[in-house]
């Protein structure tokens, strides 16, 4: 499996979080929910083409009427692999952190 970044990694989880919500502006604000950090519309853009490149995230466009825009907007949703790669991230941190103990030793 190709190793994803950890801004991939929020992304895919945003855009699973988000169902048939995704795009460019709800991933973003997605990730600023659970992070508290605000990236950019070009900081998440890079990486979600990259995803979509490389077969974790399939687009689509969809006209929505709760907008004023007349253009089309361009959907994501997680593809098979995008959901395996996700599962076998969670799989790998809970094995990394399994007998973690933090406290701090004196």
């Amino acid at each position: 499996m190709k190793e994803l970044t950890r801004k991939e990694e929020q992304i895919l989880l945003a855009i699973q979080h988000l169902r048939c919500d995704a795009y460019l502006i709800t991933i973003r604000e997605q990730i600023h929910k659970f992070t508290g950090t605000y990236f950019s519309v070009g900081t998440i853009f890079a990486p979600l083409s990259r995803l979509e490149m490389n077969g974790f995230v399939t687009s689509y466009y969809q006209k929505e009427r709760r907008f004023a825009s007349k253009k089309p907007i361009k959907f994501y949703r997680l593809t098979e692999k995008g959901v395996r790669a996700l599962e076998d991230l969670r799989k790998l941190n809970a094995l990394m952190w399994r007998g973690i103990c933090l406290a701090v030793e004196e």
